[in-house]
């Protein structure tokens, strides 16, 4: 093979075209980065030596010294020089002399784009005239050097270089060159004098006119206010010096003349900490000059955050303002917020001393009654003047307090008579010499609004209907924050005029009605323990007979809800009303006959619990009689030849088995859940007939004898061992034949409770003929009394024919 460094003239023509172009594209982009590399460096180092030599030369001359000689500047201009030269041999000559080989450019290309495979090299090397004792097959060469030429549309000339080094020098010679052009256009002819003299054209000095004059120090005026657009406050120096509060941050002011002198370019403080720390800062040239001075600013360091005591200098030009003292004084600061309060008259004991009722410390999250007194003490490390205090309530109010303080005083007090809305606070406070914190202190407190009470009325064993001689068992939960003052349930008679406004308004909710409560309405109090309950009882047989109500007749409703007032006093009463229950009096055998068909609801429940207490027997006979399979221990495992799918099988079925038995297990439950809730129908079912005074001996003794305890029995009995023989069968399914011993036993109990439901359901069908029974006879009784009315009609219609 060729060697690589190995000049191009030997290359054969017969290299296809679009190859020969990508290797003197990529010759041509090196030799162009060479020469940008070269200039860059060049370029970096003429900008870096102009203004080193600027800094040099113009420096001193800030200090109040002397420009650089010439001499220094002639062994500047030829270290600059000599350095250029060498970059421009070493960087830019050396290396367009090197060559560049086709198959070392060949080579690049492969390492940058493994994808070509090194037909690109292959090709470019083989296809040489001069290339001698090689053996290859020509036809291969041909195919690489065509599959090459195929594969450089994939090739990106621009990743074959790195751009890097390149990167860098530029984003070294563009800030140079950038702030060069700036410092040209600003000042064109300082520029000009900077660069003659750096090149040793010129020696002309540079000017020194200039005459300074101290203004003094700008802080912004902190206020608590949330105005941010307040003019800043100028303090002078008197005898050089100046009194500022540690951690401000002001501005130093001093102004230049400009009518007969020279206006300097910049202005710089020299600083002297007392800690020993040293520093310089420029100052910033403001606005255009205004009555024949020229303003400059010091907005930062060593201004920007002041902690320690400082002398500075400032200089501009040949101009020097020496010596001014800056002493940081410690600004105050509120060491404690006590916080005294003192809650409403509802809220305090009678007699109670006319004293704070809770005194405090000021924590975050501090919330205080509603209606309070509220006496904010504030406690500084020293005496405060004239300080600020912006009150912002919730409600968008805003109140500001300036308050004056003794030396011998007590302690500043904020007082927040009527603590209604939350409150935050802002105090900036200032000492007697007008030193004040440079930033609000921030205090917030929320309100514990006295809520309305909450009233739940319940009404024991009552249903949507009652007979006019009820009793009406109350059941009363009512909490308030502070205590309940008055709890009564009332019992009023919806008027007819009533009940057609609240028919024709459907979209009204039960709570939303606001039935009128007038002097017919019968009202009951009702105490409630430490925990709000509170039980009682209308009678409205009683309540009918003592006046209170009037006689109630079948068709009519009343309105039941419960009121609770707490002791609130600020503002509009707190009383709440509860739910309302509208019952509709009804007589007792139209009651009996809704009780009845109650009954009827509850036999159709249980009739379908019985079937599925049936199908729960039926899985379980089912299971039984297929029997369960014994689990394969591990040896068994490794002694049998058992397929991985007769083992998949035996593992799937143990999972239905398991499935059906969680789904019985489940079945169960259910089954237990309905029966109890009967037998809690049942009960309630009775519960009402007792109320509404429609019950008798031998009613409760079928209902409740007959179907009530039994179904109690049934769950608490054979239903619930049959659940935990469920459970068993299901712990020892990897045991067959004690799973199948515990299978028979709850097919046994669920036989047992389908035996047990069936006599209790021939006992409803029982209830239900005679129920029946009831209603022929009701029937009869209601044809009777209409034939009867029917009858006095028509004598009476025979005896006023007669006076015809």
């Amino acid at each position: 093979m060729e060697n690589p460094s190995s000049s191009t003239s030997g290359t054969d023509s017969s290299l296809d075209p679009k190859l020969r172009e990508l290797i003197d594209s990529l010759r041509y982009q090196i030799r162009r980065y060479v020469v940008i590399d070269a200039v860059l460096a060049i370029v970096a180092v003429i900008l870096s030596a102009f203004w080193l030599g600027l800094v040099l030369d113009y420096g001193p001359v800030l200090l109040g010294g002397t420009e650089m000689p010439p001499l220094a500047r002639l062994f500047l201009l030829i270290m600059v020089a000599g350095t250029v030269l060498a970059i421009a041999a070493k960087l830019l000559v050396g290396r367009l002399r090197r060559p560049l080989p086709d198959d070392s450019l060949a080579l690049l290309m492969e390492r940058q784009f493994p994808k070509l495979g090194g037909r690109l090299v292959t090709s470019v090397q083989l296809k040489r005239r001069d290339r001698q004792g090689d053996s290859h097959s020509t036809r291969l060469l041909d195919r690489v050097h065509r599959e090459a030429a195929e594969s450089i549309s994939e090739v990106e000339m621009g990743r074959v270089l790195t751009w890097k080094p390149i990167r860098r020098k530029a984003m070294l010679v563009a800030p140079l060159a950038l702030c060069a052009l700036i410092f040209l256009v600003i000042s064109p002819n300082a520029f000009g004098r900077a660069a003659s003299r750096l090149t040793l054209l010129s020696n002309d000095p540079w000017p020194r006119r200039a005459q300074l004059e101290m203004v003094g120090v700008e802080l912004p005026i902190i206020t608590a206010t949330e105005d941010d657009a307040l003019p800043s406050q100028l303090i002078p120096f008197e005898d050089k010096q100046i009194r500022l509060p540690k951690g401000s941050s002001g501005t130093l002011r001093i102004r230049a003349k400009a009518e007969d002198a020279e206006v300097p370019v910049v202005c710089t403080v020299y600083y002297h900490s007392d800690d020993g720390t040293k520093g310089q800062s420029n100052m910033r040239r403001i606005g255009r000059v205004v009555d024949g001075y020229q303003s400059f600013v010091l907005d930062g360091p060593p201004l920007s955050g002041l902690s320690e005591s400082m002398t500075v200098s400032v200089r501009g030009l040949d101009d020097r303002l020496d010596d001014f003292r800056i002493e940081a004084v410690p600004p105050p600061v509120i060491t404690q917020m006590e916080v005294a309060v003192r809650y409403p008259d509802y809220l305090r004991e009678a007699g109670a001393p006319d004293s704070a009722d809770m005194q405090t410390d000021y924590q975050s999250g501090l919330r205080l009654r509603e209606g309070s007194s509220v006496e904010l003490r504030v406690i500084s490390n020293v005496p405060l003047g004239d300080s600020e205090v912006v009150l912002r309530r919730e409600s968008g109010e805003s109140e500001q307090i300036e308050w004056n303080a003794k030396d011998d005083g007590p302690p500043n007090r904020i007082l927040i008579e009527d603590f209604r809305h939350a409150t935050a606070i802002r105090i900036v406070p200032r000492d007697l010499d007008g030193i004040s914190a440079q930033a609000p202190y921030r205090y917030f407190l929320g309100v514990i609004t006295d809520e309305k009470p909450e009233v739940q009325l319940r009404l024991d064993g009552i249903g949507s209907a009652v007979t006019p001689i009820a009793r009406l068992p109350l059941n009363v939960v009512a909490l308030d924050d502070y205590g309940i003052e008055t709890l009564q349930v009332t019992v009023t008679p919806l008027l007819e005029n009533q009940l057609l406004d609240n028919e024709s308004q459907p979209e009204l909710a039960e709570n939303e009605q606001k039935p009128d409560v007038d002097a017919a309405s019968a009202s009951v109090p009702i105490s409630v323990d430490r925990e709000g309950h509170g039980e009682s009882v209308i009678d409205l047989r009683d309540s009918a007979t003592d006046g209170r109500l009037p006689e109630l007749k079948p068709g009519q409703t009343i309105n039941v809800f419960a009121e609770a007032t707490d002791a609130y006093d600020l503002g509009e009463p707190h009383q709440t009303r509860s739910e309302i229950y509208r019952l509709q009096v009804v007589t007792p055998e139209k009651l009996l006959a809704l009780l009845e068909r109650q009954e009827l609801a509850m036999r159709s429940r249980l009739e379908q619990t019985l079937d599925e207490t049936r199908n729960l027997r039926d899985t379980l006979d089912l299971l039984r009689s297929r029997g369960f399979d014994q689990a394969p221990t591990q040896t068994d495992a490794d002694n049998t030849t058992v397929s991985d799918a007769q083992k998949a099988d035996q593992l799937r079925a143990k999972q239905v088995e398991r499935l059906r038995i969680q789904q019985t297990g489940l079945q169960a439950n259910k089954t237990s859940e309905e029966l109890t809730g009967i037998a809690e129908s049942l009960d309630d079912l009775l519960q009402e007939m007792v109320n509404n005074r429609v019950d008798s001996a031998d009613r409760r003794e079928r209902i409740g004898e007959g179907v009530r305890d039994p179904l109690r029995r049934i769950v608490a009995g054979p239903l619930d061992r049959l659940k935990e023989q469920i459970k068993g069968i299901e712990a020892s399914l990897d045991d067959g034949e004690e799973a199948a011993r515990q299978t028979a036993h709850a097919v046994q109990t669920a036989e047992e409770v389908l035996l047990q439901l069936t006599a209790v359901l021939e006992k409803m069908l029982d209830l239900e003929s005679y129920n029946e029974i009831l209603d022929i006879v009701r029937q009869l009784i209601e044809d009777e009394k209409a034939l009867l009315d029917e009858t006095k009609i028509e004598q009476k219609k025979r005896v006023m024919d007669l006076f015809k």
